[in-house]
């Protein structure tokens, strides 16, 4: 089951997913922002998941738009989803679970060779050694005490859930520090550094290349448009929130 999707199914049986969720334990502007960021990056993180029943659900309810709605108003920055994408993120009754499946395959995972749109770094950084990309995430997850190796491994270390995940605990790690007292310029300098040398450095020729995709498609389905502004709203956050990390570290 996707994480956000068995989040809610958690949350209507009385069971709390994570502290990071509870808005009543945030007390300040600052915890709640960083909530905020936090919550982006798990949400994000999930959508690019196999969009197994519980997900589907989940998007064709209209909670996938409540959650980025109610995320992005907690962000310290700028950002907004259009109209019209939040219109394209609710699943249609038109549109069949089997072709919600077959169009991520399609896009994601098959192919001659490679699938057309990818959703790993490696295959876009054609001038870096992908041995020398898995190495230097697996030193970032490993320092803040994660483990790849020990964990299910369902996906390759360079995968883009994979990468946002990670944000999403550096975040909830920041988060945990503020409401402590303790510092948290170590957290935010990590997280500027792995977004960075990594996913900024790649989410814009993902949606480059799935905007090549779609050109290619005469009337492109539900499915389609549904991914392509995903993305397109993935680019966008990591864009501001790369340059939020920024200003604030400059301060």
């Amino acid at each position: 089951m996707n994480q956000v999707a068995e989040k809610k199914a958690v949350e209507q049986n009385g069971a709390v997913f994570s502290e990071v969720f509870q808005t009543d334990t945030l007390k300040t502007d600052g915890e709640k922002q960083t909530a905020g960021r936090s919550n982006m990056y798990a949400l994000l993180a999930d959508v690019f998941r196999y969009p197994d029943e519980a997900f589907r659900n989940f998007v064709r309810n209209g909670e996938l738009v409540d959650g980025l709605v109610d995320f992005v108003s907690a962000l310290p920055f700028e950002y907004s989803i259009t109209d019209r994408e939040k219109k394209s993120l609710t699943f249609p009754d038109s549109l069949s679970d089997d072709d919600i499946e077959a169009e991520f395959i399609r896009l994601f995972e098959a192919g001659p060779g490679d699938p057309p749109c990818p959703l790993i770094e490696g295959k876009y950084n054609k001038d870096a050694n992908r041995r020398a990309i898995f190495e230097d995430l697996i030193r970032f997850y490993n320092n803040f005490g994660l483990s790849y190796k020990e964990g299910p491994q369902d996906d390759r270390p360079d995968h883009i859930s994979y990468e946002l995940e990670f944000m999403h605990y550096l975040a909830f790690l920041t988060l945990r520090a503020m409401q402590n007292n303790k510092e948290t310029n170590h957290y935010l300098l990590a997280q500027k550094d792995f977004l960075e040398h990594h996913t900024v450095k790649w989410a814009s020729k993902l949606a480059g290349r799935m905007q090549d995709i779609v050109k290619e498609i005469p009337e492109p389905d539900a499915a389609v448009l549904f991914y392509i502004d995903l993305i397109n709203i993935l680019d966008r956050y990591i864009t501001a929130d790369f340059d939020y990390l920024k200003n604030i570290l400059a301060d």
